[in-house]
C-alpha cells in the first residue's frame, strides 16, 4: 500500500515546480542580436539548507512503517479499553531530527482520534526510535491511519 503523505506530496511539487523552472526560459532578440536565454530558477530552499534530504526521508518513512507494529499498539491499548469500533482516525506528526539520527522533537499536528493516551504513546515511542543520520537537523511529516481490525 503506498502511502503518501503531505510531505511526500510537498517534495514531489516542489520537485515538479524545480523541473518545470528549468524549463521556463524567454529569449531576447534586441538590434538584430543573437537571441540570449535567461533560465529561471526556483527559490525553493535546496534539502542541504532547509532539511532532510529526500532519499533519508524515504529512508525514515521505511523504518516508520516497519516499526508500524510497535506504533499500532498505542492505538490497539486505547481500542481494548473502549471496545469502540467507531475510535477510528489519523494522527499527523511532525518528527525533528538531529544529525545523529535522535529526534529532538515529535509533535502531534493533527489528530481526529481526539486520544491523549495515544497522543502520548506515539510521542514516547516516536521519541525511542533510532533514526538514519541526516547531514543537517531537520522535520519531517509521518500520517498514521488507526481503524480496528475487527
Amino acid at each position: 500500500m503506498l502511502r503518501l503523505t503531505r510531505s511526500t506530496t510537498g517534495f514531489l511539487a516542489a520537485l515538479f515546480i524545480g523541473v518545470a523552472s528549468l524549463a521556463c526560459a524567454t529569449s531576447d532578440s534586441q538590434n538584430g542580436q543573437e537571441p540570449r536565454v535567461h533560465v529561471v530558477r526556483s527559490a525553493e530552499p535546496t534539502s542541504e539548507a532547509g532539511g532532510i534530504a529526500p532519499d533519508k526521508q524515504a529512508e525514515i518513512q521505511l523504518l516508520l512503517q516497519q516499526r508500524e507494529p510497535s506504533t499500532t499498539k498505542c492505538y490497539s491499548d486505547v481500542l481494548n479499553d473502549k471496545h469502540d469500533r467507531a475510535f477510528k482516525g489519523t494522527v499527523a506528526v511532525i518528527i525533528s531530527l538531529e544529525p545523529s539520527g535522535q529526534a529532538s522533537d515529535v509533535q502531534i499536528v493533527n489528530s481526529t482520534l481526539n486520544s491523549p493516551e495515544v497522543n502520548a504513546c506515539l510521542i514516547e515511542k516516536l521519541k525511542g526510535f533510532e533514526y538514519p543520520q541526516i547531514e543537517h537537523p531537520g522535520s519531517m511529516q509521518y500520517v498514521y491511519q488507526f481503524q480496528p481490525a475487527y
